[in-house]
């Protein structure tokens, strides 16, 4: 049963990180003007590709473990694939979002780290109980 909870909750933060980043609170749309004349979209628009691609693995990974018994790996990948959003959100790690504070990035971020917070102590709440039924 606490199994079952886990993975809704993951399914449920999976999918409103998705809305977050593409609908509730999207990044900009601005480019930036390139020395030869061409336009190129800002870091923080590929931060939220990843976000979305991410969202789309922890969605997966939660309809999975709803339909496994045990799942001490899906537990253990939730954890991963959550604190890649810390690591894409870093400048010098990953790819980072605008510095301006006017940046409409800057609202997306923090949604999408509370969404990695939750998903990590699911994924670990995941992995726990998933050792215990073994």
């Amino acid at each position: 049963m606490n199994k079952k909870i886990i993975a809704g909750i993951e399914i449920i933060v999976a999918v409103f990180m998705w809305l977050v980043v593409t609908k509730i609170s999207p990044v900009c749309s601005g480019m930036l003007d390139l020395v030869s004349g061409k336009q190129v979209h800002m870091k923080c628009y590929y931060a939220s590709v990843v976000f979305v691609f991410i969202a789309i693995v922890l969605l997966i990974n939660g309809v999975v473990s709803l339909l496994v018994k045990t799942s001490i790996g899906g537990g253990i990948m939730t954890v991963v694939v959550a604190a890649l959003v810390f690591a894409t959100l870093n400048d010098s790690v990953g790819i980072g979002i605008c510095a301006n504070p006017e940046m409409a990035c800057q609202m997306t971020a923090p949604f999408v780290k509370v969404c990695a917070a939750v998903e990590i102590v699911c994924g670990i709440l995941d992995t726990i109980f998933s050792a215990k039924e073994k």
